[in-house]
């Protein structure tokens, strides 16, 4: 009738399992969505979708009289991201459990 306390141990394990890999899901989604990459055109590389975790460019400077580059990467934008990511995928999952419960009934 009720689980065992053993068993109800280890059945939270594939349900993390399960948020953690979606969330991975959805931030390589996300990442390759907003990859902008114009570093051939003295343009900027950028990774991230709400916030911009990462940035490289590089140019020709007019002060210095030559050419120039640049690299950033913030971590705290990249945990916001990941933080975004399993947000969106636990609002995706709950959207589809309540529409699919809606279909059987």
């Amino acid at each position: 009738m009720y689980a065992k306390p053993e068993q109800r141990k280890t059945s939270i394990v594939p349900a993390l399992f399960k948020v953690l890999v979606g969330t991975i899901g959805v931030f390589a989604i996300l990442t390759v969505c907003f990859y902008h990459n114009e570093l051939n055109i003295d343009g900027n590389l950028t990774l991230g979708f709400p916030w911009i975790f990462y940035r490289e460019g590089s140019g020709y400077s007019l002060d210095l009289k030559e050419h120039v580059g640049y690299q950033e990467f913030e971590l705290l934008k990249l945990i916001g991201d990941i933080l975004f990511a399993a947000i969106l995928y636990l609002l995706i999952l709950w959207i589809y459990r309540f529409f699919s419960r809606k279909l059987k009934k």
